[in-house]
C-alpha cells in the first residue's frame, strides 16, 4: 500500500510540474512581454538622464576648479586649464579629454 501511494505521489508531482511549465511557455505576448519591455524603455532613460547629469557635473566641477580659456574644443566645448597646465574638455560622457 505504501509503495502504490508514494507512486501515486510522484506520478501527480511530475504532472503538475509539467502543466506549470507549458503554461509559461505560452504566456510570452502578456504581462511578461510588457513589463520587459517598460523595463527595458525606463533603462535607457535612466542611462541617459545619468550620462547627462554626469556631464554637468563634470562641467560645473571644472568651471569652479579649473580656468577655462576662450577657445573651443572639438564640438565647440569649453577648453580649461587644470592646476598642471594641460587643457582639457569635458565630452557628453562626463570625461576630461586632454589636448595635446
Amino acid at each position: 500500500m505504501k509503495i502504490v501511494i508514494k507512486a501515486l505521489l510522484i506520478l501527480s508531482l511530475g504532472s503538475l510540474t509539467t502543466i506549470s511549465l507549458a503554461q509559461e511557455k505560452t504566456d510570452s505576448t502578456g504581462v511578461r512581454h510588457t513589463v520587459k519591455q517598460a523595463g527595458k524603455t525606463t533603462g535607457k532613460v535612466v542611462k541617459k538622464t545619468g550620462k547627462k547629469v554626469g556631464e554637468v557635473g563634470a562641467k560645473s566641477a571644472a568651471k569652479v576648479k579649473d580656468k577655462s580659456l576662450k577657445e573651443k574644443g572639438p564640438n565647440g566645448e569649453t577648453v580649461y586649464i587644470d592646476k598642471y597646465e594641460r587643457k582639457y574638455y569635458v565630452d557628453k560622457d562626463a570625461k576630461r579629454v586632454y589636448i595635446k
